[in-house]
């Protein structure tokens, strides 16, 4: 059994070619088959090796990019892309797949069947002649155009720096100077921890402007970053290539299309949903705009609002996030992080010596009472060369005795020769909600690998487990934990740790509406022949309570919706939130950490994975199904009963 994923891979074009030409063999003698072990076992077996190979090449190249090696990547692309298109629209293969529910299958292989034929037919398998070519030639060209806009997005933010005084930088703490001190000075960028804290500790508004306005507007046409990285021309073609690809299938646009493969029944479903959320938050959202106005004493345009934020929340509860940061260095926080684990679901967390693609990297080790269960690979630093944000990447799914691996990616600053890596809060409750994902992935009991883990797991719930792990940051048990002063080795004061809990839902209707306002624009631009830009206009006059300024082009680098699995499935998240906070506050009813309740949640939803249906494992799980009232509380947004996780905690 081996652990360690290729981590320098040669010739991968030859490879994927080699790999593929051996897949379309075992298609043939799929399609043959008869019984659950010449159809799916074979083909499962097949598509182990090629995830193998293809998932580290497009983790590398995100990780470590390099213009010889995305070169190579990109060549990659249309050959899987080809290959699983000529898998999903074979008509022996979906009727062999058919042919097995006529066999004796057991419950989980039924409802892996009945899936797998849904996906058939969503993926074309109807399709002939020229309709069927041209569907072929979308979703090729779809993989270039995700790839392409990606790229563009990384070096369209790598692109832009500016090397400013240490007076420019009045505002900020120690710890932030540290971030970006180099050897001719202080350098800022567009990395999302330097940009973050400009526009939140910055006193020069000037500065906070600038910075602002270079991030809105990368790989655009407008602004002042690098304009040969714009990336509208390859939006406008994704959408249009996802609509004639819908229109393709008989679906009336893209959303639709999306929606048939989740949870949710239809698109006014998801449009109402995030509307009431809208209605809802919005008059709180308004207040509490009103109030920093009122404090801020001036016009308040997008680059004030974070920093404005920062005093008033200072004002507000008595303490600023660089009171916190001291506390939370990178080791206790790990530390934390995995007792916290280790008490949730009777797992040990072990690290692992091993060389592997990066000095920055972690391997971590996750056995329980019966053996190893899995590996994580950790790679926490923002560095050149790495894609932003934070995520989590799968390079093989439990199959036989190949247990599951996972890489953990996030962009957080890096140690310096005086200082540990002192984690902000946010990116604490980042680091949980990566590792509800791996947790997914790894404790998974199904020994099918297309419904082990995430795989199969509707897109309305994937993030379920993600978001249910956050909430455990907010204990008080758990944050002393993560906490250890870097210096004096304190844990969090009581005190300061009641702050940051009456802090928790600081202008969380405004954050609400943020994410209601890039669900509905997502869902509305994939069922509109509309200008993308056009629709987003339309929504905001509902959700927006600023103004945008004219430099704004922040779709150009949503990766989410253009270069990740996310379109006309933004809503996922709050979606998922709702089955989040639903289930966290049940399982606090039920003893908390390490009772029978969270160990229902493990067993219902972890290890079930994708080879069930999904609300109704939640609801063997939960006994009753969610409500949105969960979801309004946990922000604060109903004022009644929103001190649950205070009385629980303090």
């Amino acid at each position: 059994m081996n652990l360690t994923p290729n981590f320098k891979p040669k010739d991968i074009v030859e490879t994927i070619r080699v790999l593929i030409e051996e897949g379309l063999k075992v298609v043939e003698l799929t399609t043959k088959g008869k019984t659950w072990a010449e159809v799916i076992e074979s083909m499962d077996m097949f598509e182990f090796k090629l995830g193998q190979q293809a998932n580290v090449n497009s983790h590398l190249n995100a990780v470590l990019f390099s213009e010889e090696f995305n070169e190579e990547y990109e060549k990659t692309l249309p050959l899987i892309t080809n290959f699983y298109t000529e898998v999903s629209s074979n008509q022996a293969l979906y009727q062999a797949y058919k042919n097995l529910l006529d066999t004796n299958l057991n419950e989980q292989q039924a409802y892996i069947i009945k899936e797998s034929i849904k996906g058939f037919e969503l993926s074309g398998v109807g399709l002939e002649g020229q309709v069927s070519k041209r569907f072929k030639a979308i979703k090729e060209r779809l993989s270039i155009l995700n790839n392409q806009f990606s790229k563009n997005s990384l070096l369209a933010t790598n692109e832009w720096k500016k090397v400013v005084t240490k007076e420019d930088l009045a505002g900020y703490d120690d710890v932030s100077l540290a971030k970006v001190k180099t050897d001719n000075g202080y350098e800022i960028s567009l990395q999302a921890p330097i940009y973050i804290d400009v526009m939140t500790y910055a006193d020069n508004r000037a500065l906070r402007e600038e910075i602002y306005k270079a991030y809105v507007s990368r790989a655009s046409e407008v602004g002042i970053t690098d304009k040969s990285f714009d990336n509208r021309a390859i939006m406008d073609e994704i959408l249009s290539l996802r609509q004639e690809m819908a229109g393709i299938l008989g679906f009336s646009n893209y959303a639709e299309y999306s929606i048939a493969a989740k949870m949710v029944e239809s698109e006014s479903q998801v449009i109402d949903f995030l509307e009431d959320l809208v209605a809802r938050s919005k008059p709180q959202a308004e207040q509490e705009l009103a109030e920093l106005k009122t404090f801020s004493g001036m016009k308040l345009m997008p680059w004030d609002l974070s920093y404005y934020a920062e005093k008033l929340k200072e004002k507000k509860f008595g303490f600023k996030k660089s009171d916190l940061t001291p506390y939370f260095p990178e080791q206790q926080v790990l530390k934390g992080l995995f007792a916290t684990i280790e008490n949730l679901y009777q797992v040990s967390i072990i690290l692992v010596k091993e060389n592997s693609y990066h000095s920055d990297v972690r391997v971590l080790d996750i056995s329980n009472a019966a053996g190893l269960v899995g590996r994580v690979y950790l790679d926490i630093y923002a560095r050149k060369g790495k894609r932003g944000g934070a995520w989590m990447a799968d390079y093989q799914p439990l199959m036989g005795d190949n247990k599951p691996i996972a890489f953990v990616v996030c962009n957080f600053n890096s140690p310096t020769k005086d200082k540990p890596a002192l984690f902000e809060f946010d990116e604490i409750v980042t680091l949980f909600h990566e590792f509800g994902h791996a947790l997914h992935h790894l404790l998974t009991k199904v020994k099918y690998p297309s419904a082990a883990g995430i795989s199969g797991v509707p897109w309305d719930g994937v993030e379920l487990p993600s978001q249910y792990m956050e909430f455990f940051c907010y204990e008080k048990s758990v944050v002393k934990l993560l906490s250890k002063h870097w210096k004096t080795a304190e844990s969090l004061p009581d005190k300061l740790y009641g702050k940051l809990i009456d802090a928790k839902n600081f202008q969380s209707a405004l954050g609400m509406l943020r994410q209601c306002e890039f669900s509905l624009w997502d869902v509305k631009t994939h069922s509109k022949n509309k200008d993308t830009y056009e629709v987003l206009n339309e929504v905001r006059a509902e959700t927006a309570l600023m103004p945008i300024v004219k430099e704004n082009r922040f779709l150009n680098t949503f990766g989410h919706i253009f270069s990740g699995g996310y379109a006309a499935g933004y809503f996922s998240y709050k979606w998922a939130e709702v089955l989040a906070a639903d289930a966290y506050y049940y399982v606090q009813s039920q003893g908390g950490i390490g009772s029978q309740a969270s160990q229902d949640f493990m067993q219902c939803i972890l290890e079930t994975g994708g080879s069930a249906d999904f609300m109704k494992q939640y609801l063997k799980f939960r006994g009753e199904r969610p409500s949105t009232k969960a979801l309004l509380m946990s922000n604060g947004i109903i004022l009644e009963n929103n001190d649950i996780l205070d009385k629980k905690n303090r």
